[in-house]
């Protein structure tokens, strides 16, 4: 395959679901890169039939993924590539010869060539999160140059986001609630909502990838986060009776 181009469909976060439009894309194509999160090892093999499959494995791949590595050093018409899930991964004193860098984690697209070296996230082409619009990239390698190409799946809708978030801002605590967890003021489901946030952030996940994990708002995570930081000790039923109360709090400055 040296000799000639090298078409590379780039893809991450899939989350299980393989899409009929990235799959056309990736049948187009010589190789397949996913920068972790399959999310499961049926849709790993399917990506793993036609094509050769370069991967690594993503936080939330399971034991089945203890194969892929962390990171991972390949080449490709002879260029030299480094690849992690989280960029935070990326080991900066080890990247040596890397031509380009591949990660994801953040479903955010990104392109950009450093001090030499091309940095590429093809976002997310799994579910949508955080309004970000779904995404890949392919790569074309020719006589050790490289050309990136995005492919958007689902372009952002500003005018419709606004009206959604100012749906949002007009919301009622209760509805507001009720939203997010499924239930309603108090009970169980919403308990458990909660405090599944608080099993992530014991963990060390950020706020950021717990709000895209639960499909929820970032800034209901952010809150809990915060009252659990200036509360140690606090439960459940803490967090949702303090949310409460500076939710009014807030709705009584807002009309003065």
């Amino acid at each position: 395959m040296r000799g000639e181009p090298i078409r590379a469909a780039v893809v991450s976060d899939t989350h299980g679901l393989l899409r009929p439009e990235v799959e056309q894309v990736i049948q187009s194509c010589d190789v397949v890169i996913h920068a972790g999160d399959f999310d499961n090892q049926m849709l790993y093999h399917k990506l793993n039939i036609r094509q050769p499959l370069y991967g690594v494995r993503g936080n939330n791949d399971g034991d089945w993924a203890r194969q892929l590595p962390l990171v991972r050093r390949f080449e490709l018409g002879g260029v030299k590539m480094m690849m992690a899930h989280d960029r935070a991964d990326v080991p900066s004193a080890g990247l040596g010869e890397a031509q380009v860098v591949i990660f994801g984690h953040s479903h955010q697209y990104f392109h950009q060539e450093i001090e030499g070296r091309i940095w590429l996230n093809p976002g997310s082409c799994g579910y949508p999160r955080f309004h970000l619009p779904l995404s890949l990239a392919v790569m074309t390698i020719d006589q050790g140059q490289v050309q990136v190409e995005p492919i958007w799946l689902s372009p952002p809708v500003p005018e419709q986001r606004k009206e959604e978030e100012k749906e949002e801002k007009n919301e009622s605590w209760t509805g507001r609630l009720k939203r997010l967890s499924g239930g309603v003021r108090g009970n169980k489901d919403e308990l458990f909502f909660i405090a599944k946030i608080m099993r992530f952030m014991r963990r060390g996940d950020t706020a950021e990838w717990v709000a895209g994990n639960l499909k929820t708002e970032l800034s209901f995570v952010e809150e809990v986060y915060r009252i659990c930081l200036t509360h140690p000790g606090v439960d459940a039923r803490g967090i949702l009776d303090k949310m409460e109360v500076n939710h009014l709090q807030d709705s009584g400055n807002n009309k003065c």
